[in-house]
């Protein structure tokens, strides 16, 4: 039986939070207008926190932009779940909210 080697390179490739953001209960973020409630509508609790960031590649060439979205249990100050889309964050769309919950279901 051949054995596996693993090899990893280093492509020059590092990711950076280009905006990160942490909105209070009840709070709406400024570059969409109803993200905020709608996860806290689907997660069925209106008093926890929310922090988005949205990261892409420093490099030119490659075009990767992904909005990560914690949410927090304020009164444990804990992760509840951890959404991801593969948009900027001001085009998150109600489909890909719905596919990002759909994907966290099934993990």
């Amino acid at each position: 039986m051949k054995s596996f080697v693993k090899v990893t390179t280093n492509s020059g490739h590092l990711a950076h939070a280009e905006y990160t953001h942490e909105l209070a209960p009840g709070g709406e973020f400024a570059f969409h207008p109803w993200l905020a409630s709608k996860i806290r509508e689907k997660a069925g609790r209106h008093d926890i926190w929310l922090k988005v960031r949205e990261i892409s590649c420093d490099e030119v060439s490659c075009p990767v932009t992904e909005t990560q979205i914690d949410v927090f249990d304020p009164s444990s100050n804990t992760s509840l779940f951890f959404l991801r889309f593969g948009r900027k964050k001001e085009q998150i769309n109600k489909l890909d909210l719905q596919l990002a919950f759909d994907r966290k279901k099934n993990l």
